[in-house]
């Protein structure tokens, strides 16, 4: 039986297609103006920009420090400027889109029930029995126990698959 958030975990970390590597590649080449193989940190936040993130200047600076700990230069590799965006267009942190995805699986009522996600795997093309689903429900449900996923526990679970979650 396949566990339920390994598998969202799975769906969720996705691999860059070639295409995107060549994106990143070439918009780290065009941000790397004087051909020195690094980027400052004015120029992540250029690139986040592109992607449609408003980074903080404190978010962004340490994004730097902690992949430049050991040389302290407050530049950027190709390598690890792969890595960052990489983590952008994977990030599934954003507020307004799990918003707008609550009512999907809900159907406009305050929480999601077993019903509305057996409704929403086979919407999906998931054949997910009801142990898995009452599975999701059981990790889902962290805040009341009430057998039912809250705006707010949906919000935590999807923060928490991303390892964003704060609690």
């Amino acid at each position: 039986m396949a566990q339920p958030h390994s598998t969202n975990a799975q769906r969720l970390q996705n691999e860059l297609t070639d295409e995107q590597k060549a994106d990143l590649a070439e918009a780290f080449r065009l941000l790397d103006a004087e051909g020195v193989n690094s980027i400052q940190a004015k120029d992540l936040k250029v690139a986040l920009r592109a992607l449609g993130y408003e980074p903080q200047k404190d978010r962004v600076k340490k994004i730097i420090s902690d992949i430049d700990k050991e040389s302290m230069s407050n530049t950027i590799l190709a390598d690890d400027f792969e890595k960052i965006m990489k983590a952008k267009l994977f990030e599934y942190d954003n507020g307004e889109e799990m918003a707008y995805a609550f009512p999907l699986f809900s159907q406009g009522n305050e929480f999601i029930s077993l019903d509305d996600l057996k409704r929403v795997a086979q919407d999906i093309g998931e054949n997910l029995n009801d142990d898995v689903l009452e599975e999701m429900i059981r990790e889902a449900d962290i805040l009341d126990h009430d057998g039912r996923i809250s705006r707010e526990e949906f919000f935590r679970i999807m923060r928490r698959d991303q390892g964003n979650d704060d609690s």
